[in-house]
């Protein structure tokens, strides 16, 4: 089955109440299945009210007719009912051979109904054909049989009632007025089944494409995860080992230009491992493939870390990398690689795009959060750009050579620190620096619930090259 054939069926419409044949076995399956889960019900009430029909019986009726009403409903309508009860309960049989059983004992109990008014004529009391009614209009409503087999089922106790009549000689005009009313209540029933089950079969129709197309996204979802994958690893190892050979290269004795040289490679290298990480990064968001896993974090040996991880790149472009000291007691509830991650992106953005020479990373503890700053003495940030900074594909006029980027590395940093229940701003005049900052909430967070499977695939490493910021 696909989602084209789902299509075509709404398309062409059901008004006979059948679908194609790969459509029809599944609903007919799905619809014996939700009648044995209703029969429990509707068995246990009928019951009750056939138990009620023997008090009146007793009560109302002459006790010789009595004693014949209630030998039927107790030899046939409650053991029949009874027997729907317990099979409901039981796996055998299966839910399509059910389904017949149930309309079976619907044909039973209308039958008693049949022979209960004709024992009543019999003997010259005769009884209303309310019962006749009740009957039907419980098996088309109640019992919520399927619209062909309570159609049938209901023709044949009509059917019946007819040949009693007749038999035990009821006038024509009584028997055409009774039969006017029972026809009536036959064709009510008839229209509120046929629109009931195809109503269903609307409401089935939407639920396996919706099913469909939920599968059809996750083997995408999983197929492009496999591709990301792949594409980390066999992207990443040849760049590190270009980044692997040049550093042995920078570190030998090599002449002015060749130096030179060096570096400028070293750069465009290390910007196009950026540039992959960003692309890797904004995939595993899209795809849902990051989940914070909170943990509490000793921040003065994260910001050790995150120090050792960006200060080759700083070096690289001449700008000196420090922090403030950090109280030792100081930790936040939060996701270690996700906030490391957050912040290589914003010392990499200032190193990129500042045109500062010095970038200061400080911690402070505010009233109601934990607040991470990322300063540089640079150009600053014209004040009509701060509130979209953090726009996906957003670049600004970066004017130095190695400032071209992808215009998501604020994004993803927004992403991940919004994983984290956190925020992220930025404060900053033109001509006079940049401060971007994140705040973590200090209350300590629940992890949420993350399957073997996600947490696999959310094993990124930190230690490659974080993407650039906007340009």
């Amino acid at each position: 089955m696909n989602p084209q054939v789902i299509m075509l069926q709404q398309s062409s419409g059901f008004r006979r109440l059948r679908f194609r044949t790969e459509l029809e076995a599944g609903y007919r399956q799905r619809r014996a299945s939700a009648v044995r889960d209703r029969a429990r019900l509707v068995s246990a009430a009928g019951l009750l009210i056939f138990g009620i029909f023997i008090l009146l019986d007793l009560a109302t009726l002459p006790l010789e007719l009595a004693q014949v009403t209630v030998a039927i409903r107790l030899a046939v309508t409650c053991p029949v009912i009874a027997l729907v009860c317990w099979l409901s309960h039981q796996r055998w049989p299966g839910d399509l051979v059910f389904e017949r059983l149930y309309t079976l004992a619907y044909l039973a109990g209308g039958l008693s109904v049949v022979a209960i008014i004709a024992a009543a004529r019999l003997r010259d009391f005769p009884l209303p054909y309310e019962g006749m009614l009740l009957m039907l209009m419980f098996g088309y409503f109640a019992m919520g049989l399927p619209f062909f087999s309570a159609s049938l089922v209901s023709a044949l106790i009509i059917l019946a009632y007819l040949v009693c009549e007749l038999i035990i000689g009821l006038a024509t005009h009584a028997l055409m007025i009774n039969l006017f009313f029972v026809l009536t209540a036959n064709g009510i029933g008839m229209i509120g089944a046929w629109l009931t089950e195809y109503r269903h079969r609307a409401h089935y129709l939407d639920q396996q494409l919706i099913h469909q197309l939920h599968q059809t996204a996750a083997e995408e979802s999983e197929s492009k995860s496999r591709l990301i994958s792949v594409a980390s690893h066999d992207l990443r190892q040849p760049l590190n080992i270009i980044s692997l050979n040049l550093a042995n290269l920078a570190a030998a004795s090599l002449p002015t230009e060749q130096q030179a040289l060096v570096h400028r490679l070293q750069g465009t290298v290390g910007h196009f491992q950026r540039l992959l990480g960003t692309m890797l990064d904004i995939s595993r968001i899209n795809e849902g493939m990051i989940h914070p896993e909170s943990q509490v974090i000793d921040l003065d040996v994260l910001l050790d870390q995150l120090i050792d991880l960006t200060v080759d790149h700083a070096d690289l472009h001449n700008i000196r990398l420090h922090r403030t000291e950090t109280k030792s007691e100081l930790q936040v509830p939060a996701d270690p690689q996700l906030l490391l991650r957050a912040l290589m992106n914003l010392v990499f953005n200032g190193i990129d795009h500042s045109g500062g020479t010095e970038i200061r990373i400080s911690v402070i503890q505010r009233q109601e959060s934990v607040r991470i700053s990322v300063s540089d003495n640079g150009n600053g940030l014209d004040p009509q750009l701060r509130g979209r900074v953090f726009e996906p594909f957003f670049r600004g006029a970066g004017k130095k050579e190695h400032s071209a980027g992808l215009g998501l590395g604020l994004a993803i940093v927004k992403e991940l620190t919004e994983f984290m229940h956190g925020a992220c701003g930025v404060s900053a005049a033109e001509g006079t620096g940049t401060t971007f900052w994140l705040d973590l909430q200090p209350q300590p967070l629940i992890p949420a619930h993350v399957p073997m499977a996600q947490q696999n695939a959310k094993l990124w490493s930190v230690t490659a090259s974080p993407s650039g910021v906007p340009d």
